[in-house]
């Protein structure tokens, strides 16, 4: 169980637009980061006893890799008893080589296995997404953080990630929370996110309100996102609590 894809800030990316998904066959821009997520779901038994035991995990994959890793379970969102192991890497080399040592630590291995009793069978999925603009790093210091997903319609992937950025650039001068605008690289093909961290729920309660409240910003939704994202699947939207480790 490791990785994440929420809860960024620092340092940012290369500003520059890709022209398509990254991870795709088109060229990383450099200063890009990739941000690893593993996700499982709780069975509901003894689920004080399953979050401690993946504490111990994500703090033992932590020493193990040397990557900064977070553990966060979903917040007033759909996913519930869902627990979201996350870490963040320059490349894939990075990532390869912690998996690497990951598969050969027995002892994390053994709280792997012992931590399967509190999973449901056949939910455990990761996903890799990579940055194309906003904040690269992880704040392991916020409490909060906000996901909202979707995908690009067909023939739409240049608009959408031009698109991706400037709304993620109107989001953060608005709310003046930066905010990571990132594209899958495995999983739905053109799928991208945004997604930011937060102090504090009041801090984030003050983001959503002022998102929803600024006219210019829900007008400019209206106005450029209508055909060059997906319109069959909605955008979701997920609030993430980090567990300390």
């Amino acid at each position: 169980m490791r990785g994440s894809t929420v809860g960024w800030t620092g340092r940012h990316a290369n500003e520059a637009p890709h022209r398509g998904p990254p991870g795709r066959g088109t060229e990383r821009e450099v200063g890009s980061m990739y941000l690893l997520s593993r996700r499982v779901r709780l069975s509901g038994v003894r689920v004080r006893e399953a979050i401690a035991h993946a504490v111990e995990i994500g703090q033992r994959a932590k020493q193990i890799t040397g990557l900064e890793t977070t553990l966060l379970t979903p917040m007033f969102s759909p996913g519930t008893q869902t627990l979201v192991f996350g870490s963040v890497a320059p490349d894939l080399a990075t990532l390869e080589t912690a998996n690497d040592k990951l598969m050969v630590d027995d002892a994390f291995n053994d709280l792997v296995d012992k931590g399967m009793q509190y999973v449901i069978p056949g939910t455990m999925e990761d996903a890799l997404r990579v940055v194309i603009s906003g904040p690269s790093t992880m704040d392991a210091t916020a409490e909060y953080y906000a996901l909202v997903r979707t995908s690009i319609a067909a023939g739409k992937l240049a608009d959408g990630i031009e698109l991706g950025t400037e709304i993620a650039k109107r989001a953060e001068a608005i709310t003046g929370v930066a905010t990571t605008f990132a594209a899958d690289a495995t999983g739905i093909y053109g799928g991208v996110a945004w997604i930011s961290a937060y102090p504090d729920v009041s801090a984030l309660e003050r983001a959503q309100m002022a998102l929803n409240g600024d006219t210019s910003f829900i007008e400019f939704i209206d106005k450029k996102a209508k055909g060059v994202y997906a319109d069959d699947a909605p955008a979701a939207q997920v609030v993430f609590r980090r567990i300390p480790l």
